[in-house]
C-alpha cells in the first residue's frame, strides 16, 4: 500500500518524523511542497499519522509502534522530500530502522535512532544533533557552527567536516571525526573507544585525561596556545589519535 501527501512549508515552524521500526529517508529536492510519501504493508500504512500539529509538520507511528505483535510480518518505509529553500526546524528520529539524510538546510537538525544506523550527508544547520545508542552513525560534508554527537556502542565515521565546535559522547563506540577546515574546539568524552581528529592544521591545544589512554600525533604539534584548535578528550581507557593533513 501507498500513500502520499504535500504541504506548504511557508506556514510550518518545523518537521518532526518518529518512527519504531520503519525506514526513514529524508532530502532536499527540486519541490515547492514539502512531500511525504509513504509505502508498507496496509495496517502499518493507514495507522501512520502525518499531519499539522502546533505549528509542525508531524509524521509518526501510533504509540512509536510499541504496541505491534511482532509475530505480524509488517513493514514500513517513509520518504519526505524537502524544498532546498527550507530553512526550519528538522527532528527525526527512529527506533529500529535505517535512518537516512542527505541535502538538508535547517536552523536546527536532529536525527536519533536507538538500534538503528543512521547516514547524514551534505547537511547544514546552525545547531545539529546526531544521535545513536547501538547504531553506527556515518556521514559526510557536514557544516554547523555546533555539532553534537552522541553514541553508546555504535562507531561514528564523519568525513568533511566544517564545524566550529564539535561535542562528542561514547561508551565503547569508536570515533573518527575528519575536518575539511580549521575548527574552534572538539570536546570528546569516551570511556573506551578510541578517537581520531584529522584536520587541515599544523598545531593543536590539546588536553587528555584518560587513566590509560595515551596521545598520538602525525604531522601535527601539540601547543599552549590560547588561539589554536583545542582538543579536550576525557576518558578511562580511550587513546586519542591526531592527524595533520595538507590543504
Amino acid at each position: 500500500m501507498e500513500r502520499n501527501m504535500s504541504f506548504d512549508g511557508g506556514s510550518l515552524d518545523g518537521v518532526a518524523v518518529h518512527l519504531a521500526w520503519g525506514q526513514l529517508e529524508i532530502f532536499a529536492d527540486d519541490v515547492d511542497r514539502i512531500q511525504v510519501m509513504a509505502a508498507g504493508d496496509d495496517g502499518s500504512v493507514n495507522d501512520l499519522r502525518i499531519g499539522e500539529k502546533e505549528g509542525w509538520l508531524v509524521v509518526e507511528q501510533p504509540q512509536y509502534g510499541l504496541s505491534l505483535n511482532i509475530m505480524e510480518s509488517r513493514w514500513l518505509q517513509i520518504c519526505v522530500r524537502m524544498p532546498k529553500e527550507w530553512k526550519k526546524a528538522i527532528a527525526c528520529n527512529t527506533i529500529s530502522g535505517l535512518l537516512s539524510a542527505r541535502g538538508l538546510r535547517a536552523e536546527s537538525l536532529t536525527l536519533e535512532t536507538v538500534s538503528g544506523d543512521l547516514r547524514a550527508q551534505r547537511l547544514n544547520a546552525q545547531q545539529m544533533a546526531l544521535k545513536t545508542v547501538s547504531g553506527d552513525i556515518r556521514g559526510e560534508e557536514l557544516t554547523a557552527a555546533r555539532l553534537n554527537v552522541r553514541s553508546v556502542s555504535g562507531d561514528t565515521a564523519l568525513e568533511a567536516l566544517n564545524v566550529e565546535t564539535l561535542k562528542c559522547n561514547s561508551v565503547s563506540g569508536e570515533q573518527a571525526y575528519n575536518m575539511s577546515a580549521s575548527f574552534q574546539m572538539v570536546e570528546v568524552t569516551a570511556v573506551s573507544g578510541n578517537v581520531i581528529v584529522t584536520a587541515p592544521v599544523q598545531a593543536m591545544n590539546v588536553s587528555l585525561r584518560s587513566i590509560s589512554g595515551r596521545v598520538r600525533t602525525e604531522g601535527i604539534a601539540i601547543t599552549d596556545q590560547p588561539e589554536a584548535p583545542s582538543v579536550r578528550v576525557t576518558g578511562v581507557s580511550a587513546d586519542l589519535k591526531l592527524i595533520g593533513i595538507q590543504e
